[in-house]
């Protein structure tokens, strides 16, 4: 089975793309750079040129390819490429693998889409699971939660930086993940027939809040952390304020 990874310079892309590797897996990645991910054709990926904000260099990305993963996303905050990338280029993607004849599409998407229906990306990842569904292509979508790695940039660094840590009065728990636990089940899920066309909801064993995280990275640092509190009425707020502009 020959392996088309689209996100693969990401945090959970690259954990799939070496895992793949790994296993056997013939590897094919869609880059835009080709500098930027030479690591991966270090490790013994073919990359391939292809851009989801230009449709017309998906196809050729897909040819002799029997299953996709992918585990692109933009970020929230990046209004004006949402759109093009996480809709239009997915679309495309989509449309792409039906006529190749995919054996497998696997999508990573994003855990509470319903609870943050008002913030683009989430609804546009909630509006992708739908259109893959609808266009009769064997998927697995894997509804994920926060990555392990990421609390390094968001909490660790800054605490051994003595920089700001900006926090919100919401108590709310995340069941962190490995992306390299998350890796073993993108891969597992192309071995079982019993998870074609199913969603599942990957998430660790502990929630934990950003107040348990920041002592966690105090005791491992030994230092403090500088934590700035914004109330989350004033984000919803601005949130919704943001919300009378067009992308």
């Amino acid at each position: 089975m020959s392996l088309l990874i689209v996100g693969g310079t990401g945090t959970l892309g690259r954990q799939i793309v070496l895992q793949a590797l790994t296993k056997g897996y013939p590897v094919r990645c869609l880059v835009r750079n080709f500098r930027k991910a030479n690591f991966l054709k270090e490790w013994g990926a073919e990359l391939i040129y292809g851009d989801l904000s230009i449709p017309e260099t998906i196809p050729p990305c897909l040819q002799g390819i029997t299953a996709v993963i992918d585990a692109s996303t933009s970020r929230p905050s990046d209004l004006d490429v949402v759109k093009t990338v996480d809709w239009d280029g997915k679309l495309a993607l989509i449309e792409a693998a039906k006529a190749a004849k995919v054996k497998r599409f696997i999508f990573c998407s994003t855990q509470n889409l319903d609870q943050f229906s008002n913030i683009p990306l989430m609804k546009m990842k909630q509006g992708i699971e739908i259109k893959l569904k609808e266009a009769q292509i064997p998927y697995t979508i894997f509804r994920l939660t926060g990555f392990y790695q990421g609390l390094i940039e968001q909490y660790a660094i800054p605490i051994l930086e003595n920089l700001p840590i900006w926090v919100t009065n919401e108590n709310t728990c995340v069941s962190y993940m490995d992306t390299q636990d998350i890796a073993k089940f993108c891969l597992k899920a192309l071995q079982l027939p019993e998870t074609e066309n199913k969603t599942f909801f990957l998430g660790g064993p502990k929630g934990w809040v950003s107040s348990e995280i920041i002592n966690l990275c105090e005791q491992l640092a030994g230092q403090s952390a500088k934590v700035n509190q914004i109330p989350l009425f004033l984000l919803k707020l601005i949130t919704k304020f943001l919300g009378f502009f067009e992308w």
